[in-house]
């Protein structure tokens, strides 16, 4: 009977110990939290739960993901280590080429009627580079003369006095500032 009295006592004054320390105004704020957070933290448990009964099928899978792409590396004779060092080295690269990649993914250059102008005059350009290595045209005052009586040089001609008058246009109108560079330079 003493060893349950001394028992008895103990775990009153453990009681005790727990019920000072919560009555602590910072404890009662946080228990007050966790009161108003039940739920979510429910959902949390039942998260965690499952997640660690599942433990052993997610790391089943990413072994076997893993695998799959260490079979392929070697399948294609790409070294997964260097190919990994490699994106190491990259990605900081990419991270600090971010604003620029966002400012160019943001501008009118990639409008589809622009990336449409550009792409149609890239094949012009190509075109007439291949026209005149083929040919070796020499043109003088005379032959740029009889050239501007051609309908298709008279419309390449409008198009590039239009393209000027807008660039003009443009000139008038203030330039946002350029983004100040991330990068510095030892001095």
């Amino acid at each position: 009977m003493i060893a349950t009295h001394t028992d008895d006592r103990a775990a009153r004054t453990g009681l005790e110990e727990v019920l000072d320390r919560l009555s602590q105004p910072e404890n009662l704020r946080a228990l007050n939290s966790l009161a108003d957070h039940l739920p979510l933290i429910a959902v949390l448990v039942e998260g965690i739960d499952g997640l660690a009964r599942k433990g052993d099928i997610i790391t089943d899978t990413i072994a076997e993901v893993l695998e799959q792409m260490r079979a392929a590396g070697r399948a294609s004779g790409l070294d997964v280590r260097e190919t990994t060092e490699q994106l190491a080295t990259l990605i900081p690269t990419f991270a600090e080429a971010a604003p620029a990649i966002h400012r160019v993914a943001t501008s009118a250059i990639v409008h589809e009627d622009a990336v449409a102008v550009v792409g149609d005059t890239g094949l012009a350009l190509a075109a007439g580079y291949r026209t005149a290595q083929r040919e070796k045209p020499r043109v003088g005052p005379t032959g740029l003369l009889r050239a501007t009586r051609e309908p298709d040089v008279q419309r390449g001609l409008g198009f590039l006095i239009e393209v000027a008058r807008e660039i003009g246009r443009q000139l008038d109108e203030p330039a946002d500032p350029p983004a100040p560079s991330t990068t510095t330079t030892a001095t």
